[in-house]
């Protein structure tokens, strides 16, 4: 059975500033020509963090993929979502940047709210409670179209960090869900776009205050540890009574970074993770970007485990493609030369200059240079020239030569034709 048949399915969107549109180009693809609303409604749980919240607002707003693609990819656009401080706000970034480590707020979080409001004007404004209300009738005609079961509900979940109480806050459309804590009310005073905005407003390196309403303050919801919030959505669909089997989850990311080790023999060693110092700013920088790094990357297995994926029991058994969970999600690192399977390059097309440029920017990206470079690796990536993320990936990267490359990927897809065709079965 295509994952994307079993009976209740859930949409994950990671966080990752403007490689989000690596989320809307896959969604392009999977569902083509269709529009925001007719995507969700393939599907009965929405769950976003920080930039995949953005996308998710957007789906919610009724734009097709391709026109959220168009969103991000104008430099405009981009200019509005990370709008620049004034130079004596980011004096901290332009001093610690000529040391190489900037340090410090560049972004209007100001600006950010206004840009959202702007580019949700149907539903920006309306309080998360009254989104199923609204779009249900919406979902509810696409399904009959295709012969599906009317009766399911569509719910959305919003991360983020709450940082006067410092912990996790899950925004939902379904105030009332049996994952909620006590005392369970309707969070009225919340909009979308309030809800987005506290998902992505990242803090230290990028925007200068938390997400700031009459009920509290929010920083970008990869706080929590969940820039992919699959096990948060896996959580709340087993705690509403889903059987486990009955499950399917695709669950996007915005394009992961596993390079081989510094002391990696045979490879540039431009392509090789750079040994980072130990001193005070670059271990600051360091924890700063972690925020997008494991423990995210580990939520995938340990949702599969909790949707009773299996486990291989010898190296022999991988890659294991028989699991409830699609990931699709480029990963950046030198990939195996089709001419030569003992040589270890940039994938092709692209110099080491240009894959050191790639694994390097910042989750903001404004310039049209630096998204070119995303757009690139996006397209490659649906064109099988770069890896996509495993669910488990081994622990060997380069294997032994003795091995095949496709046991690195003990549970998931190697490549995005490979989870493209695990979904949709075709």
């Amino acid at each position: 059975m295509a994952i994307s048949r079993k009976p209740y399915r859930i949409l994950t969107l990671d966080g990752g500033g403007t490689f989000a549109l690596i989320q809307a180009k896959a969604l392009a693809d999977l569902y083509p020509g269709q529009c925001g609303h007719e995507v969700l409604s393939h599907f009965d749980l929405l769950v976003g963090c920080s930039g995949g919240a953005v996308v998710a607002s957007l789906l919610i707003e009724g734009r097709s993929p391709k026109e959220i693609f168009e969103m991000f990819d104008t430099i405009e656009n981009r200019k509005r979502l990370f709008g620049a401080l004034p130079w004596h706000q980011s004096m901290l970034s332009h001093i610690t940047g000529r040391f190489g480590n900037p340090v410090g707020p560049r972004f209007s979080t100001r600006g950010k709210m206004n840009f959202l409001k702007d580019v949700l004007p149907e539903t920006g404004m309306r309080p998360l409670h009254d989104l199923s209300k609204t779009l249900n009738p919406k979902l509810k005609a696409f399904r009959e179209r295709r012969g599906e079961n009317t009766e399911r509900n569509f719910e959305v979940m919003i991360v983020t960090y709450d940082f006067d109480r410092d912990r996790a806050r899950m925004l939902r459309s379904n105030w009332q869900s049996a994952a909620a804590n006590f005392p369970k009310h309707k969070n009225s005073s919340i909009d979308l776009a309030e809800a987005v905005h506290a998902s992505s407003t990242a803090p230290v390196n990028w925007f200068d205050a938390p997400a700031h309403f009459d009920h509290g303050r929010y920083w970008d919801g990869a706080m929590t540890g969940y820039n992919n919030p699959v096990l948060a959505a896996v959580s709340e669909a087993l705690a509403e009574g889903v059987a486990p089997q009955d499950v399917g989850v695709l669950a996007i990311g915005t394009c992961a970074v596993n390079l081989p080790p510094a002391s990696t023999k045979g490879i540039d060693q431009r392509m090789l993770a750079p040994k980072t110092k130990a001193t005070f700013v670059p271990s600051l920088v360091k924890v700063g970007k972690m925020i997008i790094a494991d423990p995210p990357d580990a939520h995938t297995y340990l949702a599969h485990l909790m949707l009773g994926g299996k486990v291989p029991q010898s190296a022999d058994m991988c890659p294991m493609r028989d699991t409830p969970i699609v990931r699709m999600n480029p990963l950046v690192q030198p990939v195996q030369s089709r001419t030569h399977p003992q040589h270890y390059a940039a994938p092709e097309g692209w110099t080491v200059a240009e894959f050191e440029r790639l694994f390097k920017l910042d989750i903001a990206c404004i310039e049209n240079g630096d998204v070119d470079l995303i757009k690139r690796m996006c397209d490659g990536w649906m064109r099988d020239e770069w890896h996509n993320q495993a669910v488990r990936h081994g622990g060997q990267y380069p294997p032994p030569t003795d091995l095949p490359v496709e046991r690195c990927w003990e549970i998931g897809h190697s490549h995005y034709s490979k989870a493209r065709q695990a979904w949709l079965g075709v």
